[in-house]
């Protein structure tokens, strides 16, 4: 067995700056979420959301009370603002935490079989990425940690080895770091082939995302942008009757309600996409947020099809990616080879197929050290 699994404990996790950095600021929080956000979880025993006070089981308030405040409580909507997708919001939040506990009691009965599961390896050169990536995927998705340009540089390493992987077979890559083009019918032929067209979608907007959508054109992968921006844009008009600041188009994009919004929106372009290619491989690469199995309303929930999950994080933001992921433990040999290198990479995979990946949220996740 390569990974062991560590007892429960109730220690909260003490995230990083730079992970709190990850979770947009909201201006509308109410006050137990900044009790709790400023340490107070363990102390409080209950949520408010909304109009609601939400009582969690002692055992998981205790552990993921700060867990569930970045994930779930930071994201609410202000009633005031946005009338109508605020209780909705509050009410997706709450199926989100319940569900969270039926992973938490699952998850704790089946923490050894899911330990002996994990195939866990340490890799310092690349990352041999045709050995992991399954022949008969239709659709392979790449979850990152946005903004951490160690993390796009191994996307790129990923996206470069797909031609080799999957030879004679075409690839299309559909992202959220690129807008849609919402004017025109959907067409394969209005994929994105020049890396200049990149430049101008994406001018004033630097992103360390942008390498991987150009190594993908290097690759001869034609790129699909699926940012439906003006109509999120319009949906906000709507909602709250004013021209939206970019703090509301990003509240709302954000929010449970926003990000369903937008896979729903984003399901349309990949549909079309199947339905103009049929055989081919379509790769999306997003934040893990939309991909994650273990994500509400997740891209491979809403599309179907043979699917594969890649999560690209660091230590840091596992607990970020899925809180559940703090009580594995890599074996001590593990532990010291991905320590010993700044290069190392950290890869797991299950070992066979099942259905606990639904809880974990991932077919295979490398971790890099954080840069």
């Amino acid at each position: 067995m390569n990974k062991t699994t560590c007892v429960m404990t109730s220690l909260v996790l003490l995230f990083s700056a730079a992970a709190y950095a990850q979770v947009p600021a909201k201006p509308f929080l109410s006050n137990q979420a900044r009790i709790l956000l400023r340490g107070g979880a363990n102390k409080a025993g209950y949520f408010e959301l909304g109009n609601m006070r939400l009582k969690l089981p002692p055992a998981v308030m205790k552990a993921h009370g700060a867990d569930l405040m970045l994930s779930h409580l930071s994201l609410q909507l202000d009633p005031n603002v946005y009338p109508s997708y605020g209780p909705k919001n509050d009410a997706r939040i709450l199926r989100s935490i319940q569900r969270f506990i039926d992973d938490y009691g699952t998850f704790h009965i089946k923490a050894p079989e899911i330990a002996a599961n994990i195939a866990s390896r340490v890799i310092k050169g690349r990352v041999p990425y045709r050995a992991y990536l399954p022949q008969n995927a239709q659709n392979l998705y790449l979850g990152e940690v946005h903004n951490v340009p160690g993390l796009a540089a191994e996307i790129e390493n990923l996206v470069r080895a797909l031609p080799e992987a999957y030879p004679g077979r075409k690839i299309y890559l559909a992202t959220e770091f690129l807008p849609a083009f919402e004017n025109i019918p959907f067409s394969v032929e209005n994929a994105v082939t020049d890396p200049r067209e990149i430049a101008q979608l994406l001018e004033g907007t630097p992103r360390a995302s942008t390498r991987v959508l150009n190594a993908a054109l290097e690759a001869g992968i034609p790129v699909i942008g699926l940012e439906p921006e003006t109509a999120i844009l319009q949906e906000i008009v709507r909602e709250t009757s004013s021209y939206p600041t970019p703090e509301m188009y990003e509240e709302f994009a954000t929010s449970f309600e926003g990000m369903r919004f937008r896979n729903r929106e984003w399901s349309k372009y990949l549909r079309a996409l199947r339905a103009a290619e049929p055989d081919a491989l379509i790769v999306v690469y997003a934040g893990f947020g939309h991909v994650g199995y273990s994500e509400d309303f997740n891209l491979s929930s809403l599309l179907g099809g043979r699917s594969f999950v890649v999560l690209f994080t660091t230590p840091e933001f596992l607990p970020l990616n899925n809180p559940l992921f703090r009580y594995l433990r890599e074996t001590p040999d593990i532990r010291g080879q991905f320590r010993s290198s700044p290069d190392a990479k950290l890869v797991e995979k299950w070992k066979k197929d099942t259905g606990l990946k639904k809880i974990m949220g991932t077919d295979m996740t490398v971790i890099l050290h954080a840069r």
